[in-house]
């Protein structure tokens, strides 16, 4: 026995309700009394509405939705999605880099400033006078990594001359530059008078 296709099938079971439908209407007609106009058979169905349900059975059409393929959804994962143009990016610019300040950058910072034979000259003396202690203090009044005299003459590199290294190592090259002309040549000065 051959099976039917799911339209056919379809189409078939709509053909046969609207059989049943014209049968359902057309059966109290012909159960009914007598109609006393002749006719030629009583039990005939009117030749009007055989037609009109021959027409219905043969030119009646339901429309089917198939269920899309198991597959179909599978391919939507794949499916190219529209995309925005991507913004072209703006350059932020670079910020220059800061020292941080400590006592460690203060160091470097002197050793770029002066090398290293002037470092070492410098280095004598700091240590000496303050140990690079940025908060060292003297009686007389001298303060600081360069034991400036008064300390609040380093305020002119820096209202923060009282507590930062950078501040304070600033002046003191520029005290010794200005003074003695070079990191070795104050250290000349101060090694034979114990004070610069």
């Amino acid at each position: 026995m051959k099976r039917l296709s799911p339209a056919a099938a379809l189409a078939l079971a709509a053909a046969f309700v609207i059989l049943f439908d014209a049968v359902v209407v057309m059966a109290p007609h012909t159960l009914a009394e007598p109609d006393p106009t002749p006719r030629s058979s009583p039990s005939a169905i009117p030749a009007s509405a055989t037609s009109a349900l021959a027409a219905a059975v043969f030119t009646f059409t339901l429309p089917i939705e198939t269920p899309p393929p198991p597959w179909a959804s599978m391919l939507d994962q794949f499916a190219t999605p529209t995309l925005e143009p991507t913004p072209k990016p703006t350059a932020k610019p670079t910020p220059k880099p800061t020292m941080r300040d400590t006592v460690w950058n203060a160091r470097t910072y002197v050793k770029n400033r002066v090398g290293a034979k002037g470092y070492n000259c410098i280095n004598a003396i700091w240590t000496a006078e303050s140990k690079w202690n940025p908060r060292a203090g003297d009686p007389n009044g001298a303060y600081g990594i360069p034991q400036a005299l008064p300390g609040s003459r380093m305020a002119a590199f820096g209202s923060n001359w009282r507590y930062s290294p950078l501040t304070q190592v600033k002046w003191g090259l520029w005290y010794i530059n200005s003074r003695y002309g070079s990191a070795c040549a104050a250290y000349t000065f101060w090694a034979a008078h114990a004070w610069y």
